[in-house]
């Protein structure tokens, strides 16, 4: 009978881990859908943008997606093998590994930094300046951000 409940309690516990990891998963997969349009939403609330102005930068940010996409997942793959080397303590493989994982992070701000420019080229002059505004209020440190320069 002991070994009949201890079955049952540990079946019980298994399948709320499951239902909790199935609910997170979901959960986690929602909040995804809500941040990418979040930056779309943002500008053309700030920055008035007109609907023709919104589908170019719909369009910028999914060109944009879609490029990062390979490099994040090589960066995921890096960091993994990185944990691996730290655990190993493997001096040598934490070096290179730290080294590409620098190189994927730069070329992830690249294609950011790019794609912001290319916005910025789309805006009216009052648009860039209200850009300007709110690109020194998230940053009021001098803190560096992927922000165009307008070249």
């Amino acid at each position: 009978m002991q070994l009949r409940t201890n079955k049952f309690v540990a079946f019980s516990a298994l399948a709320a881990l499951g239902a909790a990891g199935l609910f997170a998963q979901q959960r986690l997969a929602a909040r995804a859908g809500q941040r990418e349009g979040r930056p779309l939403r943002v500008m053309s609330a700030v920055l008035n943008l007109t609907d023709a102005q919104q589908t170019q930068v719909k369009s910028i940010f999914q060109d944009a997606r879609k490029s990062a996409q390979p490099v994040r997942q090589q960066l995921m793959s890096t960091r993994q093998s990185l944990e691996a080397a730290v655990q190993a303590g493997d001096a040598d493989q934490i070096q290179q590994l730290s080294a590409t994982v620098g190189n994927a992070t730069g070329q992830l701000t690249a294609i950011r930094s790019s794609a912001f420019a290319k916005i910025y080229k789309t805006l009216t002059p009052d648009q860039q300046q209200k850009w300007g505004s709110l690109q020194q209020a998230m940053h009021p440190r001098g803190r560096p951000a992927s922000r165009p320069t307008g070249e």
